[in-house]
């Protein structure tokens, strides 16, 4: 509900100067002494939080704090630049309402600007902002220091100027042969991941002083106690109850004080954590979405889902880790993890100690493993349709040169496995360049060269090798005879570096066919490489480790346990194994039967492993079901 009149804040905005119930944390002195300090070299500070944890009133406050010392301070707000369409209206409006905000008598700095900007037009608009800022501004004014706020800086990257505005305003602090810019200060503020805001990681990782929010603390809000004295004898107690609900996020903290101010009066201070338990549990978590009137939840569920296409599958990877936390309780934090910023900054998480864990209970029970599913589902609707096919794709081929590829059985009808694998292989290739579709008019093929691989070595690997016709294929089988070890680790991250490189970036999925007549002597290796792969992927369609097994020595069932994702090692289900003899003759199929949809996932067992390992069989679907159970609902809404 929006309430009006109330001892707290209960709509979304600043805090007024006068508010009474405003909490300071440790940021309101970090940012005070940043900007109000006359030494040191940094001119710029980055407050990045996500919406309502009290960012503009901090602002406020700092700006009204430093102006009773005589420092100048001027408030800019992005949103007021919507439109702008290049970095030189940019600067001009940056540097027009810096002038209407500074007073310098006898000057009409607005006018003054209108005169002065056209003077060089050759000259790049940042440096025009400079030399205006320094010659008309920092030179004239008898202030110690000028302080300029920038809040919303996230609406620079709507406007796709972020690159060259924070780029510019950090070179600031390192030109040292210019005194006068000591004198200012730029504090930028916004609901921004570092990486938003300068896209190369690089620079991302340097945005200069960062000044974190913070939770309320117990021992901080004791303005926050007046407005419970009137229904309880015990304020502090209550509020500690409060704070643990909201784990000190600044605008629940106000609605929960709000709720139990205007409730019943809490006669028996041992009826206190049921009292407000009760509150929380009928006026924000049962039916959120009706309730949140003030939109403080929708706005977190929004963070993910009301996205542009390009960006859900970013937002998959950090469902997924927020899935982790709240399922173990916390993750080490990581600067240049994305997913760690994306949740910090949509608020679902807060960190504490370089651990990130989820912001609060009653976040915890709104954005249940339910809600996470559903909200998957939802970002996955968006993504899936680009890997629905087996076109457009890069195809490897990983080949087993180990010295048992030379070993003859029946499965392999007395030819070498090497020799027999040499002609499945071709067939495959053959299959793979000759399928097509079209549609519209327009011929869709899977891909126009298969690369290569023969992997059993650790060392001195040789790139993958294009492959368009059968001639080449039998060179490739004739220099890499059949006498290593079963190394694959190595093989396979080139060829998915090959991949990330050239074919990812072009929107394309990829098939990595692995044929192999026994275990990996580096097992342990080959599903790290799979399982740290999986956390670039935008969908379990995108990429099929496919492995095809040969001859009487392979271990099926390990293999199988692999694939089903029994234990889920594996975020993505990425992994196929099947047998060269059942694929021989039908790659196509198989290749298009990875794709399908099938919510049972029976469809996804072969023939060959029901009759031969029914127990197997049983033992999978029972996994299912459990992990079905554990997705269901458990919170309304």
């Amino acid at each position: 509900m929006i309430y009006s009149e109330s001892f707290y804040q209960t709509e979304a905005g600043t805090l007024p100067l006068d508010a009474p119930t405003y909490v300071e944390r440790e940021a309101d002195d970090l940012l005070y002494q940043f900007a109000g300090s006359l030494t040191g070299n940094s001119r710029d500070c980055f407050v990045l939080a996500p919406r309502q944890t009290g960012k503009t009133s901090l602002m406020v406050r700092t700006a009204n704090r430093l102006t009773e010392e005589n420092l100048i301070c001027v408030r800019l707000n992005i949103h007021q630049f919507a439109g702008i369409e290049s970095d030189r209206q940019l600067w001009f409006s940056l540097l027009d309402e810096i002038c209407q905000q500074v007073t310098l008598p006898g000057v009409n700095l607005p006018r003054q600007l209108e005169e002065v900007w056209n003077r060089q037009p050759d000259l790049a608009p940042a440096l025009r902002f400079k030399n205006f800022l320094i010659k008309e501004i920092l030179e004239k004014i008898a202030a110690e220091k000028l302080v300029i706020f920038i809040d919303e800086i996230q609406d620079l990257v709507d406007l796709n100027l972020q690159n060259v505005f924070i780029g510019f305003i950090r070179s600031l602090s390192d030109q040292n042969n210019e005194p006068l810019l000591n004198k200012v200060a730029f504090v930028l503020l916004g609901v921004a991941k570092p990486s938003d805001l300068m896209t190369r990681s690089s620079y991302a990782l340097n945005l200069g002083d960062r000044i974190e929010l913070g939770r309320l603390t117990p021992e901080a809000c004791k303005p926050l106690r007046p407005g419970l004295e009137k229904v309880t004898t015990a304020p502090a107690t209550t509020l500690e109850r409060i704070l643990y609900w909201t784990g000190g996020q600044p605008f629940l903290t106000q609605i929960v004080c709000h709720l139990v101010a205007t409730g019943n009066n809490i006669e028996d201070s041992a009826q206190i954590e049921t009292h407000v338990d009760t509150l929380v549990h009928e006026k924000i978590i049962t039916d959120w979405r009706r309730q949140d009137r003030q939109s403080h939840l929708q706005e977190i569920e929004h963070w993910f889902t009301k996205v542009e296409s390009s960006r859900k599958a970013e937002k998959l990877k950090a469902l997924r880790l927020y899935r982790q936390i709240l399922t173990q309780g916390s993750v080490s934090f990581r600067q240049d993890d994305p997913r760690h910023w994306d949740l910090l900054i949509s608020g679902l998480v807060a960190k504490d100690d370089e651990q990130l864990e989820v912001a609060n209970p009653i976040y915890a029970q709104i954005f249940n493993p339910y809600w996470i599913t559903r909200t998957e589902n939802l970002l996955q609707e968006g993504i899936m349709g680009l890997f629905s096919t087996i076109y457009n794709r890069d195809v490897f081929m990983l080949i087993d040169q180990s010295a048992s590829m030379a070993d003859k059985d029946a499965d392999t009808r007395d030819q070498s496995r090497y020799d027999y694998l040499k002609e499945v292989v071709k067939g495959h290739i053959l299959a793979i360049l000759e399928e097509t579709q079209v549609i519209e008019n327009q011929t869709q093929k899977i891909c126009d060269e298969v690369k290569v691989c023969f992997f059993g070595k650790t060392k001195n690997l040789g790139e993958p090798q294009s492959v368009k016709d059968t001639q080449r294929l039998k060179t490739l089988f004739g220099e890499h005879p059949p006498r290593t070890k079963t190394f694959i680790a190595p093989t396979l991250e080139k060829c998915l570096s090959t991949w990330k490189t050239t074919g990812q970036i072009q929107n394309k999925g990829a098939f990595f066919i692995i044929y192999t007549d026994g275990l990996f002597d580096d097992e342990t290796e080959f599903k790290n490489c799979i399982q740290k792969n999986c956390h670039n992927l935008q969908s379990d369609k995108e990429v099929k480790f496919l492995i095809l097994g040969l001859g009487e020595d392979i271990d099926k069932r390990n293999f199988l346990a692999l694939d089903f994702n029994i234990n889920n090692n594996l975020e993505y289900n990425v992994v196929v194994f099947d047998l060269v003899n059942e694929v021989e003759e039908d790659i196509i199929d198989f290749l298009e039967r990875q794709l399908v949809d099938d919510p049972t996932g029976d469809s996804a067992i072969p023939d060959w492993v029901k009759q031969e390992f029914p127990d197997f069989v049983d033992e999978l679907k029972k996994a299912r079901t459990q992990t079905a159970d554990s997705s269901s609902p458990n919170v309304p809404g």
